[in-house]
């Protein structure tokens, strides 16, 4: 086979992965939030360098190249979008800016929502369409040229956002709208709510419509970019994107709907960890992805991501399909700081790749979790990236002294707060997933990847009950691995609405067409039809609820029975989420929508490559021992009493994580290294590398 190629960039650090089927080979580079292409390149020179071949002559040889990007992301985070205009129908000009109502936050205070779109910028036209699609007042034709013009000469827009009410019915008028629009402004991009989103709830078909015209210059510029950089060295195959539904499709999909891009590097992650939980058989997985900036999240249950439809988007309700991801501001380049209370914080502030941590020695002077693992004794500042960026250990014990004076605690103290502080933040956000969904910890493996989870990830399995941690071969550039190697996805709802037993016949010609729609867009990526699968969901509700669950079905002929099965599913899946006993008898249920997700397998690769040589001699693995400066085992908050007293952490193993083979075992505490991460094994635990190069990480027999 040709390359596959993946990419993730990051907010710190830019991965590459490349694979040939047999061998694979990763590279990181600082991301350069300035120019992504840059970083982005970079990162491919260095993964190519390992292969020995020229750029071009692999490029040339590509089969497959995708991409995970923060551009949509750091859009929205950044609220640095397209100045964007909203065409609504005529009454509903204050929709965004109501939203669903009053909002708080978890400290009680009111949380505003961002303006993206100032009223201003938000025209009402006269027309109507029904909940059933019929037309009650004809579209003004000449009411819409004159607020387009308006809102392209006097707010200067660059997107326009459309969003009529019922269009999802009937989108005669939004098509209308947009071929006006394009007569008088050919080059003004033009968001339409029943393409982007065409599901019932006009507020979330909004919010996705408006993102979806708020992040398209950004992406647009990225993927311009991109595709002459790669083109220029020789890439004839298409770009594929990855999106947030865990899958990828085409850069013009991708260009018309930029939104679906959003949180796209950390769900190419957890595509990677359900094939290689898979090649392990392991099917439950809680999946940790700690990077420069964030710590992310997810839930693997049965051999699948758990999904969201109904996904928001920092503080937008959107309604859309994605992984369901949390994400918190714990990554290495994390900032720590004292707040009005004198009180340790860590995040969600980052110093991201410039100036990056202190450590990097690029202009950087404010304490993060990397600079506390430096002085802690857990990161070798001469072999970071494998000895290609030398961390400058001085600076980040500076850092952390200037936190520690503030807290009256000596610098190693202080760096065991800024550790355990990580940690508790981490573990809390895997416990607030599992208990939202009624999740118990003990029945899951812990997939840990990114460049620093690993010096977490047995701590947090130890405090959750969780028994096994696997911290996979290519954990630092596994969501690179996860672009190469996903598959082709497309997710189509549409809005049903019948009260159950809903009729077969209708309900099946939904599905029919849905289907039809999401195999033929797959196939149209080169998908062959034999590797084409279409899977089946329904969205019930008990009659008058706002909210709904989604429940799966076979695809195929519908039939009474198979209504009234659909029914008793909802209702076991609604006490399943709820309680026993939630789910009245008495009720009456409802289907609101049909959705079609088809999936295009699209990769053979391997799980990961594998390690030659069972059995590696331990002693060439082994390097010198090294103190921590502070005891892990026992870091309190905000740091341990030992610590605290000047007394020196324990005396750690360490092994060259390279060196270690199929088969050898690690017993704690010790540190395992290798190029691109560390691992951290604590005292009454085991590391186990298998045949593939994961470490396995389990509690030792007999430990206390």
């Amino acid at each position: 086979m040709g390359y596959h190629i993946g990419i993730d960039i990051g907010g710190t650090f830019t991965d590459a992965f490349v694979t040939d089927g047999a061998g694979g080979w990763r590279g990181k580079a600082p991301t350069t939030p300035e120019a992504l292409v840059d970083g982005l390149l970079a990162s491919l020179e260095a993964a190519v360098a390992e292969v020995g071949r020229p750029l071009d002559e692999v490029l040339g040889q590509t089969e497959r190249f995708a991409v995970g990007t923060t551009a949509v992301t750091n859009t929205l985070t950044e609220l640095s979008g397209t100045r964007t205009g909203v065409l609504v129908t005529r009454g509903f000009g204050d929709l965004l800016r109501i939203a669903r109502g009053h909002r708080l936050g978890q400290d009680g205070m009111s949380l505003p929502l961002p303006e993206i779109v100032p009223r201003r910028a938000v025209e009402e036209v006269v027309e109507r369409v029904d909940g059933r699609g019929v037309v009650l007042v004809p579209l003004d034709e000449g009411d819409v040229e004159r607020a387009v013009r308006r809102l392209v000469e006097e707010e200067r827009i660059e997107a326009l956002a459309v969003c009529l009410l019922w269009s999802f019915q009937n989108p005669a008028h939004e098509r209308r709208v947009r071929e006006i629009t394009r007569t008088l402004y050919p080059d003004l991009f033009v968001s339409c709510s029943a393409e982007v989103f065409p599901v019932i709830r006009e507020y979330e078909r909004m919010t996705a419509t408006v993102l979806n015209a708020y992040t398209w210059r950004s992406f647009s510029a990225f993927m311009d970019a991109l595709e002459r950089a790669v083109r220029d060295r020789g890439l004839a195959a298409p770009v594929s994107v990855m999106q947030a539904n865990g899958g990828t499709f085409s850069r013009e999909e991708a260009r018309a709907k930029p939104v679906f891009l959003a949180q796209s590097g950390p769900v190419a992650g957890v595509a990677a960890a359900r094939r290689v939980g898979r090649s392990m058989e392991l099917y439950d997985i809680i999946t940790g992805d700690m990077g420069g900036t964030s710590f992310d999240v997810s839930v693997i249950v049965g051999g699948d991501a758990l999904h969201r439809i109904r996904a928001e988007l920092f503080g937008f309700w959107t309604g859309m399909v994605m992984v369901d991801v949390v994400s918190i501001g714990a990554g290495g380049g994390s900032i720590a700081w004292l707040d009005e209370r004198g009180m340790l914080r860590v995040g969600p502030r980052s110093a991201g790749a410039r100036p990056g941590p202190a450590a990097y020695a690029q202009g950087g002077t404010e304490a993060t979790i990397t600079d506390a693992l430096v002085v802690l004794g857990l990161l070798d500042p001469a072999y970071f990236l494998g000895g290609r960026m030398v961390l400058a250990r001085d600076r980040a014990e500076a850092a952390v002294a200037r936190l520690a004076s503030a807290l009256g605690l000596t610098t190693p103290a202080a760096a065991a707060g800024i550790y355990r502080m990580a940690l508790e933040q981490m573990r809390g956000a895997i416990k607030a997933l599992l208990v939202d969904k009624g999740l118990d910890p003990r029945r899951f493996a812990f997939m840990s990847y990114g460049g620093c989870a690993g010096l977490f990830a047995a701590s947090i399995a130890a405090e959750l009950g969780i028994p096994t941690v696997v911290v996979p071969l290519l954990a630092s550039v596994f969501s690179a691995y996860g672009a190469a190697s996903a598959d082709v996805r497309r997710d189509l709802s549409r809005t049903c609405f019948q009260a159950m037993p809903a009729d077969p016949a209708a309900v099946q010609a939904v599905f029919d067409e849905l289907s039809s729609q999401v195999r033929n867009a797959v196939i149209a990526e080169g998908v062959a039809p034999g590797r084409v699968e279409v899977r089946w969901e329904a969205d019930l509700r008990f009659r008058r609820q706002q909210w709904e669950v989604t429940v799966p079905l076979d695809p195929g002929p519908l039939t009474a029975q198979t209504i009234a099965r659909l029914e008793e599913d909802f209702r076991r899946r609604y006490e399943a989420l709820y309680g026993p006993g939630t789910a009245l008898l008495a009720a009456g249920v409802d289907l609101v929508n049909c959705r079609a997700v088809g999936i295009g397998r699209v990769s053979e690769l391997e799980a990961a490559p594998r390690v030659a040589g069972a059995g590696t001699a331990m002693r060439r693995a082994e390097k010198p021992s090294r103190r921590l400066a502070a005891d892990l085992e026992q870091a309190g908050m905000p740091a341990s009493a030992r610590a605290a007293a000047g007394e020196p952490g324990p005396l750690v193993a360490v092994w060259d994580g390279e060196a270690l083979g199929c088969g050898a075992a690690v017993d704690g505490p010790a540190l395992v290294e290798r190029r691109d991460t560390t691992i951290y094994v604590p005292a009454d635990m085991r590391a186990v590398v298998d045949g593939a190069g994961s470490c396995i990480v389990h509690r030792r027999e007999g430990a206390p």
